[in-house]
């Protein structure tokens, strides 16, 4: 899809999608404000330019200002755009549910394959020896800890539920943001038991016999990686083998979290300076990824 294509048919899906929203989810900056440079136009800069390789405001605006100013006459001073799009933060999570409903997220499934993955992704404000001082954010924002890196953080975590795809990148279901210090299963519990007969492919930090259980009771199962304990100090081979499935269908889900941080450069918040900044920049970032899977699969 060349360029225009691709600016055009974002352009229109947001325009759709406005056109849809509740007037209770969002009103312009003022009831009866009709700006020359429209709410529409904001995000689709924004989304375009993520797409387009630009990982910070600053550098989407100054492209834009260059080199497609015949398509946006109105658009304001980098500041004015910034406030614009920093207003619009309580609307980029209903886009994320909105993309979520298109026909390439709909997966269906055969008796073979239906398979359901469930992780988290840190989103990092500050990490190492900085978390502690960090404090942008904060009525949003926590200190965490990522297993994978070895390492603690400040910032948020996404969760996310996704459908496997046998030799195909995973297809994003579900998506929640939670502060950095909730725990994966706190965080997701009640929506994994709203998926009626699936397997789960998850990690050990979604290990609990009631939430296995009530799994149970929809048709559902959950399999994780087997933990060792103080009463368990060794797996035996059949143990290590079903460890070993578990962990490779889960790579399905690692893939799709290191597509998403190519893409959009989501998992590095540092450039944020503020809650509805940060806001924008997770929603944002994964509806501009949403896009992207929506225009190559």
């Amino acid at each position: 899809m060349d360029w225009q294509s691709q600016l055009i048919k974002i352009y229109l899906t947001i325009c759709n999608f406005f056109s849809q929203l509740s007037p209770h989810t969002f009103l312009k900056i003022s009831p009866n404000s009709n700006p020359l440079f429209t709410d529409e136009e904001v995000i689709t800069i924004y989304i375009f330019g993520i797409l387009n390789g630009l990982k910070n405001v600053k550098s989407i605006f100054k492209y834009i200002k260059n080199f497609l100013f015949d398509w946006f006459p109105y658009l304001p001073s980098y500041e004015g755009f910034l406030f614009r799009l920093n207003s619009l933060n309580n609307v980029f999570p209903e886009l994320v549910k909105f993309l979520l409903k298109n026909d390439k997220f709909k997966i269906a499934f055969n008796s073979e394959e239906n398979i359901t993955l469930v992780d988290s992704l840190p989103i990092m404000l500050t990490k190492n020896s900085r978390f502690y001082k960090c404090k942008t954010a904060n009525d949003i924002s926590s200190i965490g800890y990522c297993s994978s890196k070895e390492t603690y953080y400040y910032g948020l975590k996404i969760h996310l539920i996704a459908t496997f795809r046998n030799k195909k990148l995973a297809t994003p279901k579900f998506l929640k943001v939670t502060k950095a210090s909730v725990h994966d299963l706190t965080a997701i519990k009640e929506d994994l038991l709203t998926l009626k007969d699936t397997k789960i492919l998850a990690d050990k930090a979604y290990i609990d016999k009631k939430t296995k259980r009530k799994l149970g009771h929809i048709g559902s199962e959950i399999h994780t990686p087997i933990k060792l304990s103080k009463s368990k100090k060794e797996l035996s081979h059949d143990e290590k083998v079903y460890s070993k499935i578990v962990s490779s269908f889960r790579q399905s889900i690692e893939i799709l979290f290191s597509w998403l941080i190519e893409t959009s450069g989501i998992q590095i918040a540092s450039k944020v300076r503020s809650s509805k900044g940060l806001i924008v920049h997770v929603f944002g970032r994964f509806s501009a990824c949403l896009f992207k899977y929506m225009f190559i699969f």
